[in-house]
């Protein structure tokens, strides 16, 4: 029906502290910088150390939009078009294009007329609407005169293909909580058409009760964060044990034509309420074309040829990678590499090693601790899990990872080896003792989880243990137009070295000489140069590819940063490099700096 604009006489627009999405999260201010303080060949120096030390740790764990604790710029009225802008940040890299992307324009009116409908009473008036986003949604928490919360979450242009994205949420979060004990918000109404009243697709769901477990983690006992993470891999194995018919995005059947989805086993789905459909990952958001196959598949190899012929299209037709112009392959280069990819899927889908660990497998695949939340009181009782959207069913192998806040540092023992203090730790001088025990303690939560998971889930154990190879020839041959054709060619040339180690019955189709090899490292260890400064940059700026400052960070000053590092990188005394070919590498722009 029309809403009645009695429903929301006077709003109140603002920016929210109610969730942290998925989307731009930050796993540790401290923590971030710690990281990346020890994870360079060369330690930073204590200047540069110190002063990046103390502006990361401003944002302690995970903060993926705006605190209201923190940050004193919150809590203020906001316009409607800053509600449909994106206003969580700022971007170093092609800002206008990153705003453009995540620039949604929707009714607020018949919004606030959906609330009402979906209150019970169709009468409820809508108070105020707290905004909240992330990377490829917004969320509204949208708040009725009676107290009633509720959570709307709308999708950016940058979210996936339209319909799908939605329409699988809303599949997931009703599988989840209906096929597993795991709690997630409950989905009160959604739109997959854009042309409803709104004009937007939409998801109305409950807000999940509690707070977000960065609030509560430093303040836990290991007893409490133990019973965490034991819970968490219990979980991820009840997910694992739910077997799929092929490989692509979760639906509901009706959402769907029977051409372009699969149906569960009666034994999974009895009353044949759910399908397998096309993939609604972000990653094919891409021009539509009648040689790209979205899902399902049926196989691993049919799933691996699909990644391919991914990357074959986005060569042609799609953006050139983000690579600096001396790691950009020629195109005849590109083709020829997805072309051996190619050619060798047949034999990588009979691989008696890959196909035990390739089971389809519903997983969600970004847990941090702004995606958890816990009881107010009780921080060791999960009271629900968010953010469930772009959740795909993938080979087992491909989804199974540490939770970011689990993640171990470098140089990681895994296996029966408990993480130890290094040597001559006594003798260190305190800031060096801190990272030391810092760097044990991350260690030791990492260990806590890869225990728990072979004690709760062993196929999750049993597919990290998946030689790597294996593993990366499908990771690589999907993203080429992201990373470029290096890392699938070092995949190539590491399968062609170790293919009877890596249980390959017979010869694969696979050959290179050793000038091939040679030519190859020497631009490889270019690549290598390139990644090592891009996460030097990213870690130390505590920012991701797109460059994405908090809105609580001054950006003037973090464009400062950026050059400060640049000047620090290039005085490196070992750098074989000028500082136009340092220039030329960095991930971010330095003009007018």
């Amino acid at each position: 029906m029309s809403p009645n604009s009695t429903l929301y006489p006077q709003l109140i627009l603002k920016p929210s502290s109610g969730y942290v999405s998925a989307t731009h999260s930050r796993h540790g201010g401290l923590e971030k910088s710690l990281e990346a303080s020890t994870s360079s060949e060369e330690p930073v120096s204590r200047h540069v150390q110190k002063t990046l030390i103390y502006h990361v740790s401003r944002y302690q764990l995970c903060t993926s939009f705006l605190i209201r604790e923190t940050n004193p710029i919150i809590g203020h009225t906001i316009s409607k078009e800053e509600l449909f802008k994106y206003t969580n940040g700022r971007f170093l890299s092609e800002e206008e294009s990153q705003l453009s992307k995540r620039y949604v324009r929707f009714d607020i009116d018949r919004l606030c007329g959906v609330i009402a409908n979906v209150s019970g009473t169709g009468t409820q008036q809508v108070s105020s609407i707290d905004k909240m986003e992330g990377g490829f949604s917004k969320a509204l928490l949208m708040t009725t005169l009676d107290g009633g919360e509720y959570i709307v979450k709308i999708p950016c242009p940058n979210a996936g293909r339209p319909m799908y994205c939605t329409a699988s949420e809303v599949a997931v979060l009703d599988f989840v909580r209906t096929h597993t004990t795991i709690p997630v918000p409950k989905v009160l109404a959604w739109s997959t058409d854009s042309t409803n009243p709104v004009g937007v697709e939409y998801i109305v769901m409950e807000r999940v009760p509690g707070v977000q477990i960065f609030k509560k983690w430093t303040e836990m006992g290991d007893v409490d964060r133990l019973s965490i993470v034991k819970r968490l891999t219990q979980w991820e194995h009840e997910l694992a044990e739910i077997p799929f018919p092929a490989f692509g995005s979760l639906y509901h059947k009706g959402s769907l034509s029977d051409r372009e989805s699969i149906p569960l086993d009666p034994s999974v789905d009895p009353e044949g309420l759910f399908c397998v459909g096309p993939s609604c990952d972000s990653h094919w958001l891409m021009q539509h074309s009648p040689d790209v196959h979205y899902g399902p598949w049926k196989t691993i190899g049919d799933f691996g040829e699909a990644l391919i012929n991914r990357s074959l299209l986005k060569s042609q037709h799609g953006p050139k990678a983000k690579l600096p112009a001396s790691l950009n392959s020629p195109l005849e280069e590109h083709l020829v590499t997805l072309g051996v990819a190619k050619e060798i899927m047949p034999a990588m889908a009979t691989n008696v090693k890959l196909l035990a660990q390739s089971q389809p497998t519903l997983w969600h695949t970004d847990i941090h601790m702004g995606n958890i939340f816990v009881a107010e009181d009780e921080p060791d009782k999960v009271t629900g899990f968010i953010d469930w959207q772009h959740t795909s069913i993938s080979p087992l192998f491909m989804q199974v990872r540490w939770p970011t806040f689990l993640a171990p540092p470098e140089d990681y023992p895994e296996g029966q080896v408990m993480p130890q203090l290094p040597p001559g730790y006594e003798d260190m001088e305190a800031e060096d003792k801190e990272i030391a025990l810092y760097i044990k303690q991350k260690a030791t939560w990492a260990k806590a989880y890869e225990v728990a998971t072979l004690l709760n889930d062993k196929k999750a154990w049993r597919a990290m243990q998946l030689p790597l190879a294996l593993k990366e020839l499908f990771r690589r041959c999907g993203d080429t137009w992201d990373e470029g054709i290096l890392p699938l060619r070092e995949t190539l040339i590491e399968l062609f070295r170790s293919q009877r180690e890596l249980g390959f019955e017979t010869d694969i189709s696979l050959h290179f000489n050793d000038e091939q090899i040679a030519a190859h490292e020497k631009e490889f260890q270019a690549y290598e140069e390139w990644h090592e400064i891009r996460s030097f940059v990213k870690k130390l700026l505590d920012t991701d590819d797109d460059g994405w400052i908090p809105p609580e960070y001054d950006f003037t000053e973090m464009k400062s940063r950026n050059k400060m590092l640049f000047d620090y990188y290039v005085s490196k005394p070992d750098l074989n490099k000028t500082p136009d070919e340092v220039r030329r590498l960095w991930p971010f722009s330095l003009d007018g700096l």
